[in-house]
């Protein structure tokens, strides 16, 4: 007789220990008490490996005030703007009264030569006619006076020629007056010449000055200009003296819609949309991404706007007057920067910096917000990240006793080394993300301990039983006490694969081990 002798299973495997007589046939007496049956059942296994992690909320970041340029600022800019047209607008009423001056200075000028030239023209030609008075008479004289000369002349002769001698004389006298009179007209035509000259440069460089002045006023003017356009595109929705006059509580959950804090008695809203404003929604500004991002957002709230337009019009700023005068803030028909945060999805506040009555400025924190969406991280020794990948399916054991489904999102590719404190070698984790399947049943956790368990292996339609079944021989490998239908308990040898802690099930094979068989297990 043979007898095959039931080991404790090392590894914390508790087994009765059974005696049974190999082909005995009848059921032998039970070697010990506090044992039962159960069947081998053909399922799904996965081992296991637990890692520790904390549940939180996924898509942490902090909303900061955005840099902007103060209302008065703006104020200003208009003012320079209202300088620099009022400074052209004198210059050119200047311009056109000097362009006037020197029209009529000129067109004297221009007269005065014009006489001066008629009269010249008038004495010249007198002074030719006079020429000519004088060259007959000198002609006249010259025959009346030619017999005197001779002693031939008849009676009289003597007298003629006296008198012609002084009508030439006379003649003389006034081709003299003549030309004395149009070398006076050649002056006055040279000095006139030089009036129209001197009226001309003087209106030229009234001209080039006045322009020079006009195009200083109008770079002023483009400069004042852009300088409030930049300002007015850069506008917050607070200045050097504003407050904060609500904020929110930690843990609140805020919606796109809703407000998120407010300043100055004025509501900052929460938005739906992925964006980061860098300017001011208002009025005449450039087409873009981020008015296309606005536009959406106020008809996805039910306000209008002009969704699927980047341009921000008449519609656009009729839906802010509906979205402001909703959440009780003044209807401007614009969103300073500040005035808006966007995000796709509800916020949760984690932390909130300001306090109530604290002054607002640019680039200051003001929230920490999360998604809505809790998840685990996990800080996964180095040497098991060879366990995990991107989709794979873990299940994890919350504060709470229950269990949940979840998905690994994301594996970190940075290590981090923490120290135990106690002396040994730090180690190197990496963060492991796991998103749940259905986020209820974290509640809201943050922060809270958790463990998650990552499958190693698995397999998939195989026989098992509870590893409290295994029964370790004495010679290595172990065995099943299976009872069969009459009653007759026999050992049947099986190897063993995979052990699944999450059900307590192990996978195993033998000869003639089937499906539906009862095994001996302890009753507790």
């Amino acid at each position: 007789m043979v007898t095959l002798v039931a080991l404790v299973v090392v590894a914390g495997v508790a087994v009765a220990i059974t005696r049974l007589t190999a082909g005995s046939g009848t059921p032998p007496a039970a070697a010990s008490t506090g044992t039962q049956t159960t069947a081998v059942v053909r399922t799904d296994l996965h081992e296991t490996t637990p890692v520790n992690g904390t549940v939180g909320f996924a898509s942490g970041y902090t909303i900061v005030e955005p840099s902007g340029n103060p209302a008065s600022a703006v104020t200003t800019d208009q003012q320079a703007v209202a300088a620099a047209q009022q400074g052209l607008t004198a210059d050119q009423t200047s311009q056109a009264g000097a362009e006037t001056a020197d029209a009529q200075s000129a067109a004297q000028a221009t007269q005065a030569l014009q006489e001066a030239q008629a009269t010249l023209a008038s004495d010249q030609s007198q002074l030719q006619t006079d020429q000519a008075t004088l060259s007959a008479d000198e002609a006249k004289e010259a025959n009346d006076c030619q017999g005197d000369a001779a002693g031939s002349a008849g009676a009289g002769s003597g007298t003629q020629c006296s008198q012609d001698q002084t009508k030439t004389a006379a003649d003389q006298q006034k081709v003299d007056q003549d030309q004395t009179t149009v070398s006076k007209d050649e002056d006055a035509v040279t000095s006139a010449q030089a009036g129209v000259t001197t009226a001309r440069q003087k209106a030229a460089a009234d001209s080039s000055q006045s322009q020079a002045k006009l195009t200083a006023d109008r770079s002023q003017l483009a400069n004042a200009q852009a300088t409030l356009s930049s300002d007015q595109g850069a506008t917050a929705a607070y200045n050097a003296n504003s407050k904060y006059t609500s904020l929110p509580a930690v843990g609140q959950v805020i919606a796109p819609g809703q407000s998120l804090w407010s300043v100055n008695g004025q509501p900052v809203v929460l938005l739906p949309g992925v964006l980061s404003p860098w300017r001011a929604f208002t009025s005449g500004m450039s087409p873009g991404a981020d008015v296309a991002v606005l536009n959406r957002a106020l008809g996805q709230l039910g306000y209008g706007g002009a969704p699927g337009s980047d341009s921000f019009t008449s519609a656009t700023a009729a839906a802010i007057d509906g979205l402001q005068s909703a959440r009780g803030m003044t209807p401007t028909g614009a969103l300073d920067l500040g005035a808006a945060v966007f995000s796709p999805t509800p916020v949760r506040v984690t932390a909130v910096h300001p306090t109530v009555g604290d002054n607002v400025g640019g680039g200051q924190p003001v929230l920490d917000v999360t998604s809505t969406t809790p998840v685990i991280n996990l800080a996964l020794p180095v040497d098991q990240s060879y366990l995990v990948k991107v989709g794979d399916p873990v299940t994890a054991n919350l504060p709470d006793g229950s269990t949940a489904p979840g998905t690994i999102t994301g594996v970190g590719s940075v290590a981090t080394s923490t120290s135990s404190g106690n002396g040994n070698q730090p180690s190197a984790t990496i963060n492991v993300t796991v998103a749940l399947s259905h986020p209820s049943p974290a509640g809201s956790l943050d922060q809270a301990p958790v463990t998650v368990n990552i499958t190693n292996q698995s397999a998939d339609n195989v026989l098992a039983v509870p590893t409290t079944a295994l029964l370790a021989l004495a010679g290595g490998g172990y065995a099943l006490e299976v009872v069969d239908p009459g009653g007759v308990h026999h050992l049947v040898a099986v190897t063993t694969g995979i052990f699944d802690d999450q059900s307590g099930l192990v996978q195993v094979s033998g000869a003639g081990l089937a499906e539906g068989q009862k095994v001996v297990v302890p009753s507790s």
